[in-house]
């Protein structure tokens, strides 16, 4: 039997990696590309070999063979794809030849998206540094690596192998080719259960894994918000359910998540006051967003169909399992937590569409289904916690009934 609040070598090695790569973005971010940002590269590549080290942990060898299944086709596969060639790829290329963490801030190519956070562009730049020259697959596949370490840390929320297991094999069918073809949305998905599982875990336990736990949320909730917009909403609600959560539990206030999570939103809050210095915005946020969503509302049939291109990818099967077992869910912090999570994230995404400039049909055939990706894993997450935490109860209840 091994201890949950343990903090084992994969889980070290995961926190490791986020330090690396929040410790590149920083360098960049002080205009310090070069050298500082490759080295900060070449650590978390030794982190993830150190890793290899937790293999003989039936939970993390499943997350580390995933991720080197997701790696080999990330590399064995290039992408046409809009998104990533025009957004994410085309932005660390500016990074590559301008050397500068904000080089988008000029506002060249405004169909980019130039508002968006630089940090998993900056990533693919420092690969493409590092081996010499720029190309679009081995950039791409690097982003791909960073998925290792909330998966690692997921595993260490879950009480057994075979839950780690199912986990794993959802990331994949949930995710899928978004894993390893440029799109953000299925690292968004991934990060987000990493920072609730971490936020969530229990306060019985000593001092040292209880500072992990924290700086472990911290750094992932950092790159949340980092990877894309749509980051920073999930790492609020991811924020609000947890000290929720960790009142009606501990009958206190956890002041050391609430100051995790504010440390967490500094490098997003730097960034964005350099982006309003530049004087840039985006579609959404600068449109009418009051007038369409009050166009939009009395419409029944325009809320269904937004109601249908979010559910269409079978979330619904988990909320319904998550319902019907509602006292247990209830009971289960970090099930309760994921299902909150899951279902205001999906009212913000109902809202956004709502109220969206572009021809309704047009924007949900494009983009539903991968923005939609965090709430299935969350989902997925939660009823894979009840399943985990229930065999364990049971069989520790056998166990005893044994001893007795």
């Amino acid at each position: 039997m091994f201890s949950l609040t343990a903090p084992d070598a994969g889980a070290r090695a995961a926190l490791g990696m986020l330090v690396g790569v929040l410790l590149c973005y920083a360098f960049a971010a002080f205009g310090w590309i070069g050298l500082p940002t490759q080295l900060a590269f070449i650590a978390v590549l030794g982190c993830a070999a150190w890793s290899l080290l937790a293999l003989r942990d039936g939970r993390t060898a499943w997350m580390i063979g995933i991720v080197a299944v997701l790696l080999v086709f990330a590399l064995g596969s290039p992408t046409d794809e809009w998104d990533p060639r025009s957004i994410w790829l085309f932005h660390a290329k500016r990074i590559y030849l301008e050397g500068s963490l904000y080089t988008q801030l000029d506002d060249y190519a405004v169909f980019s998206h130039n508002d968006y956070p630089s940090l998993m562009p900056l990533w693919s730049a420092t690969a493409a540094k590092l081996v010499g020259h720029w190309n679009e697959i081995f950039p791409k596949a690097a982003a791909t690596l960073l998925l290792l370490p909330p998966l690692l840390l997921i595993a260490r929320s879950l009480r057994t192998w075979w839950a780690a297991g199912l986990v794993a094999v959802v990331v994949v069918k949930v995710g899928g080719r978004y894993l390893v073809d440029g799109y953000m949305d299925g690292f968004l998905a991934v990060y987000a259960v990493a920072a609730l599982a971490m936020a969530t875990q229990p306060r019985r336990q000593d001092n040292r894994t209880a500072w992990f736990n924290l700086a472990a949320y911290a750094a992932l909730s950092a790159v949340l918000t980092l990877i894309k917009n749509e980051g920073a909403v999930l790492a609020i609600l991811v924020a609000v359910f947890a000290v929720a959560t960790g009142v009606l539990r501990d009958r206190r206030m956890p002041w050391g998540l609430v100051a995790a999570f504010a440390l967490s939103m500094l490098p997003l809050l730097a960034w964005k006051l350099s982006v309003a210095g530049a004087h840039l915005g985006n579609d959404l946020a600068q449109s009418d967003l009051k007038g369409q969503l009050l166009a939009r509302l009395p419409d029944l049939s325009q809320s269904a169909l937004i109601l249908k291109a979010l559910l269409r990818s079978d979330a619904w099967i988990p909320l319904v399992l998550l319902l019907g077992l509602w006292t247990r869910t209830w009971r289960t912090p970090a099930a309760r937590a994921a299902l909150l999570v899951a279902v205001a994230y999906l009212g913000v995404l109902f809202a956004v569409y709502l109220s969206t400039p572009h021809d309704l049909e047009w924007h949900l055939a494009t983009s539903a289904r991968r923005v939609a990706l965090p709430v299935q894993l969350l989902l997925m997450y939660a009823v894979l916690v009840l399943l985990d935490q229930w065999r364990s109860a049971g069989s520790r209840n056998t166990a005893g009934e044994q001893h007795a």
